[in-house]
């Protein structure tokens, strides 16, 4: 009988020290610890929770991941999250698809291309997995490969407008603008609030000279008014055509909304001393060349503008400084050597 209650009594010691470390082993467990990080994001928190009362869902893993990357920028956190879910579900091209854009975003580009292929070779037909991987080679600028993946993704999804814009992307940056131009139409045609294809357009054809140009900068600019980049290139538009005061506004326009645009500042200057307007140019110059101090055009142009007010010793300045940020600017040669007659 004492036997007996000594075995019994055994057993319940060697349960009571079992579940004595059973908050000690919750503790221990990386979803429990990133449930309580507060250096992590409350949303990646309440993931993390989640996690921890069923472990199994998949898709519990591949949201906390989405959050590491777009909240935390915690790639590590995520690949673990999302090789967790791929462990769960290995056929989700979705999944593979993040992941790649997670080695990607993190610059660890051979990972990427693997894992885009693999998306690819599980589900050929899937367009989002065809259109990534042919952005993937875009940017890596393996115009061929984007071409082809991209196409393949057309072939599976007409009404995709990203794919278009990236395929034109492809074949501007190849120096096919015929090409592009086509692709970039087509894109608006799917989507007509597609602002980054009317600004391709407008400064593709502002190029050529064409003057349909403008009637894509006005598009951009009506999609989205508050990004500087189509009301400067709508202004470079107008300078070239000779409607300064127009090119001007545009401008002033691109400076509101960016301060420290450097060009616009400079084409604006440009235009003022074009006017015989020196103070207004000079203005321009010097806000120009104090948004980017390596920029050396407007302090090469503000010693023309010494040198038309007639400010010799400043002129001089401004010719040795520019030649010091660019020792082969030619023309600030030749205003040093035109001073010294």
């Amino acid at each position: 009988m004492k036997k007996m209650i000594g075995n019994a009594g055994k057993g319940l010691i060697i349960l009571a020290v079992i579940f004595s470390m059973l908050p000690s082993c919750r503790q221990n467990n990386p979803n429990y610890k990133m449930a309580h990080d507060t250096t992590l994001s409350a949303e990646v928190r309440a993931w993390s929770q989640k996690i921890l009362d069923d472990p199994q869902r998949h898709d519990y893993y591949a949201e906390r991941a989405y959050v590491l990357i777009s909240n935390d920028k915690n790639f590590k956190l995520a690949f673990v999250d999302l090789e967790k879910a791929l462990s769960i579900q290995p056929k989700n091209t979705a999944y593979l698809i993040k992941l790649a854009d997670a080695y990607f975003g993190n610059n660890q580009t051979y990972k990427a291309k693997e894992t885009y292929l693999k998306a690819v070779d599980l589900n050929p037909k899937d367009a989002e997995a065809l259109f990534k991987t042919g952005q993937f080679f875009m940017f890596v600028r393996k115009y061929d490969e984007a071409k082809r993946y991209l196409n393949e993704a057309l072939k599976k999804d007409e009404s995709y407008p990203k794919i278009y814009f990236i395929l034109a992307q492809a074949f501007k940056e190849s120096a096919d603008t015929v090409k592009a131009v086509e692709y970039y139409k087509r894109a608006i045609l799917i989507d007509a609030g597609d602002y980054d294809s009317y600004l391709q357009l407008g400064q593709i054809l502002t190029q050529q000279n064409n003057k349909e140009a403008l009637r894509y900068l006005d598009a951009a600019i009506n999609t989205n008014e508050s990004i500087e980049e189509a009301w400067y290139a709508r202004g470079y538009f107008y300078q070239l055509d000779g409607n300064f005061e127009k090119a001007l506004f545009n401008y002033q326009k691109t400076i509101l909304i960016n301060p420290n645009h450097t060009q616009a500042y400079y084409n604006a200057g440009y235009i003022y001393f074009s006017k015989n307007n020196w103070p207004m140019a000079i203005r321009h110059f010097e806000l120009s060349s104090k948004a980017n101090n390596e920029f050396e055009k407007p302090v090469y142009m503000l010693g023309l503008c010494k040198e038309a007010e007639n400010k010799m010793d400043e002129a001089e300045m401004f010719f040795k400084r520019c030649l010091q940020l660019n020792p082969n600017f030619e023309l600030a040669k030749e205003g040093l050597k035109r001073l010294k007659k």
